[in-house]
């Protein structure tokens, strides 16, 4: 596939892009925000996933083939819904993280000035392999965090500080942070390979829009 970047430099449908920070990502990644925007429960996903062992429930593209902990995959606490794979290869697969991360880590998205949002940004994408990063508006009144990672890394071989090599990864992710009305720090990551599709990624926004505590 092949992917133009552009950097974003005004707010496009629902998204709120905050500064002129490098927050480049593929055109079709933005466009499927964008069209995810406002969606709540589209027609692609009819399947209702509620874990019982963590108190949520999502609308999903399917119903999982497979549900493993996190724990197994990447050490974090959650669910990974598993909707697509080839014996160990996981093809098409939403990870949810519970306590995504720390309570004093990340302001309130939705109470932060424009100023302390481009800083929140910039600090996260300068610590993390992401390509792009952007606030958005999840629903009407709850933001998020959204961010895809780094098809190219530059690498510092030999210690000087300065990039002199470029690795490749084999995928790419998009990733989600925000909060719950219950107030649950949730990180999800969008596993869709080879390619990280647009379709797939507006599911996983709309996905992500449903999702709520049991009661």
């Amino acid at each position: 596939m092949i992917k133009r970047y552009r950097k974003i430099a005004a707010a496009i449908g629902a998204m709120v892009v905050l500064s002129a920070v490098p927050h480049a990502f593929a055109e079709e990644t933005v466009q499927a925000v964008q069209e995810s925007a406002g969606e709540t429960a589209p027609s692609e996903l009819p399947y209702a996933y509620e874990s019982r062992s963590y108190g949520y429930r999502i609308m999903c593209p399917k119903q999982p083939a497979f549900v493993i902990p996190s724990v197994e995959l990447d050490g974090h606490e959650g669910e990974v819904l598993i909707f697509e794979n080839e014996d160990y290869y996981i093809k098409h697969a939403w990870v949810i993280h519970m306590n995504a991360f720390p309570e004093d880590g990340v302001p309130n998205l939705n109470a932060i000035s424009p100023e302390e949002s481009v800083e929140l940004l910039k600090g996260i994408m300068g610590s993390n392999g992401y390509e792009g990063i952007m606030l958005i508006n999840l629903t009407e009144d709850n933001k998020a965090i959204f961010a895809t990672t780094a098809k190219e890394i530059e690498i510092d071989e030999d210690g000087d500080g300065t990039p002199d090599a470029t690795a490749k990864a084999d995928s790419q992710m998009a990733v989600l942070f925000f909060r719950g009305a219950n107030g649950m720090r949730y990180g999800l990551e969008l596993i869709d390979n080879p390619e990280l599709r647009a379709s797939s990624v507006s599911a996983f926004l709309a996905g992500a829009r449903t999702m709520q505590a049991l009661q």
